[in-house]
């Protein structure tokens, strides 16, 4: 890896039914991304990203996980496996069909040294589960192979609890969904 050609890169990603009315994980995500748009000079860093979705009021469950791996792959094949990394928190079925996206918009960086990915999965109407991926990426002990630092924050926002509904829609209601941007998919179930 080029230690003078450092790419950062961060994705935001809503998963949900295709709808006529903007699902609430699409105005929480329009706001997390004017909030880390506040400081361009920090938007990029975990702890940002990691502090932006602590934000998030009434949060039923909350959990942080770090891991390192260690991969031996050609370098081409990094931004598949950074875009695995981030789709296979979100298990179950998405976890495919996630990756490709990702990945294609990884591809566009080269050879992305760290990256945060934030999914936020609304595909039942009545949860968002966020997952807010950050990944760091050095090279490995032997030619040719990489070490990829992980930390994964996730949490799930129940929102037939009528008070996380309230501070939900007292918080993010005034945000539609993101206009747009190169940083953002909405991924239709």
């Amino acid at each position: 890896m080029n230690p003078f050609a450092k790419t950062v890169a961060g994705l935001f990603l809503v998963v949900g039914p295709k709808t006529n009315n903007p699902l609430e994980a699409e105005g929480i995500c329009s706001a997390l991304i004017q909030k880390l748009s506040d400081d361009r000079s920090r938007n990029l860093e975990p702890s940002t990203w990691q502090n932006a979705v602590q934000m998030v009021p009434s949060q039923v469950e909350s959990a942080t996980t770090s891991q390192t791996l260690d991969r031996t792959m050609p370098i081409g094949d990094l931004p598949g496996a950074l875009a695995s990394i981030c789709a296979n928190v979100v298990g179950g079925s998405h976890a495919s069909a996630l990756a490709q996206p990702i990945g294609s918009y990884l591809s566009k960086f080269g050879e992305p040294a760290a990256f945060n990915c934030l999914i936020l999965d609304q595909t039942r109407t009545s949860q968002i589960h966020l997952y807010l991926t950050c990944l760091n990426v050095t090279d490995g002990p032997s030619s040719g192979s990489f070490r990829i630092a992980s930390t994964l924050l996730s949490t799930t926002l129940d929102l037939s609890n009528k008070q996380t509904r309230t501070n939900v829609t007292k918080v993010f209601g005034s945000f539609g969904p993101p206009s747009d941007e190169p940083f953002y998919l909405r991924f239709f179930t």
